[in-house]
């Protein structure tokens, strides 16, 4: 009985072992889409534009405020001598001051504010954007270096079997020692390229691990496909949504931003009221008095002029600033747009003729081999010819794929 609970005990142990490393590699395999969202998360630049939206908001609450009043006090006629000795002569004012801003300065000012926080959002959003297209930039690279890794082992491993068997047919007598040194020399090649590769695969995972910045992460494997794309949609199309693009929607908030602050200037070259109201004590004849003033600047000489031509060349300069940051899209665009149709070409290339062709030199080398015609050394350069061909087909997708993230960084549009 002892015996039979002891190995249902194990049984139980190595099944719960095997579900644990089983949700150990789910848990360590890691999509894009998880990694944008985790990426996006623990940003620290997106986290204090959050945290400069809210400082920004309240600003707005303090520019809609109105000054605070002044209170004044002033003793005349005190400390002297003879009959003005003490405070037998005294003249005692309290005086309370209220600056009142005329010509909508406090809405005005609101509305410049409130259009920071809206240039603050729009910093936020073209942030936003440029981590998720450097995460899933990443993400390719290391998803295409892992796919090359996993294909060149495959070759190794083929390689690794033929040299054994090329060791065998030598102790046997068949064929000459020379062969499997040539043999070594080519499995040696394969293993010095796919260590370059496992080298590339690091720094690609490092520079993704940082991007997402998560501390706790551990990426077992990356998963996702390489995607193959037909064609781009048409280049005017994809021009007209350069217009999505943060960098260039946020310049209808600095115009309507560089029009409010010239409001504003123009509002201050109308000078503010200042009312007072007061109450004077005489204290040798005994008498209390009231006291109603008021003041205005007098606009002679500063009309806030400066303030206002600035305002309104950097409204001029706003024009200038969205002109050259569109052409720096547009140039971008166009370049991307001519790289992915020579990649596309490429591509094609190989996937319908080096590929057909090098399956088929294979196969022809590989029943040659059978029949004497070739060596196992033409088998393996015919095989590490075809693994080469397929290589450049995940490269040439993976450099594709690499433009699309792109254009979809400068577009805002989803072209998968």
């Amino acid at each position: 009985m002892r015996r039979a609970m002891s190995l249902l005990a194990a049984i139980l142990f190595v099944i719960i072992l095997a579900d644990l490393e089983a949700q150990s590699n789910v848990s360590n395999k890691l999509t894009m889409e998880n990694a944008e969202k985790n990426g996006i998360e623990n940003n620290p630049e997106l986290q204090y534009l959050l945290k400069n939206i809210d400082a920004n908001k309240a600003i707005k609450i303090q520019s809609g405020l109105i000054s605070n009043p002044e209170l004044g006090l002033e003793a005349e006629n005190i400390l002297g001598s003879g009959e003005l000795s003490g405070f037998n002569g005294s003249e005692i004012t309290a005086t309370l001051s209220q600056n009142f801003q005329l010509a909508g300065k406090i809405s005005k000012r609101e509305k410049v504010a409130e259009i920071d926080i809206s240039l603050a959002e729009w910093d936020y959003y073209a942030k936003r954007l440029e981590v998720i297209t450097e995460i899933r930039k990443a993400f390719t690279s290391a998803l295409a270096t892992q796919k090359l890794i996993e294909k060149n082992s495959e070759l190794i491993e083929i390689s690794e079997k033929l040299i054994t068997n090329l060791q065998k047919r030598v102790e046997a007598g068949k064929i000459s020692p020379a062969e499997v040194s040539r043999a070594q020399i080519i499995l040696n090649s394969l293993q010095i390229g796919i260590s370059r590769l496992e080298a590339d695969y690091d720094s690609a995972i490092f520079e993704l691990t940082a991007l997402i910045n998560d501390p706790n992460l551990s990426i077992g494997k990356l998963t996702g496909e390489m995607k193959n794309f037909e064609q781009l949609p048409d280049y005017d199309f994809l021009y007209s949504k350069l217009e999505s693009n943060p960098n260039l929607k946020r310049f209808t908030s600095e115009y309507n931003k560089q029009k409010a602050v010239i409001d504003l200037e123009e509002s201050k070259s109308i000078p503010d009221l200042t009312v007072s109201v007061g109450y004077r004590r005489i204290t040798e004849v005994k008498i209390n008095t009231f006291l109603v003033g008021a003041s205005i600047p007098l606009p002679i000489f500063d009309a806030n002029q400066g303030s206002i031509e600035e305002a309104q060349i950097r409204l001029d300069q706003k024009n200038k600033e969205y002109e050259a940051v569109k052409n720096r899209l547009t140039l971008r665009l166009n370049l991307l747009y001519r790289r992915f149709g020579m990649l596309l070409s490429i591509s094609e290339k190989i996937e319908n003729e080096s590929i057909p062709d090098a399956e088929e030199s294979f196969k022809i080398i590989s029943k040659g081999n059978l029949l004497g015609r070739f060596t196992i050394l033409d088998v393996l350069d015919a095989e590490r010819t075809l693994f080469e061909v397929q290589n450049q087909h995940i490269n040439t997708l993976s450099e594709i794929n690499l433009v699309i993230v792109e254009i979809e960084g400068l577009t805002e549009y989803n072209i998968q």
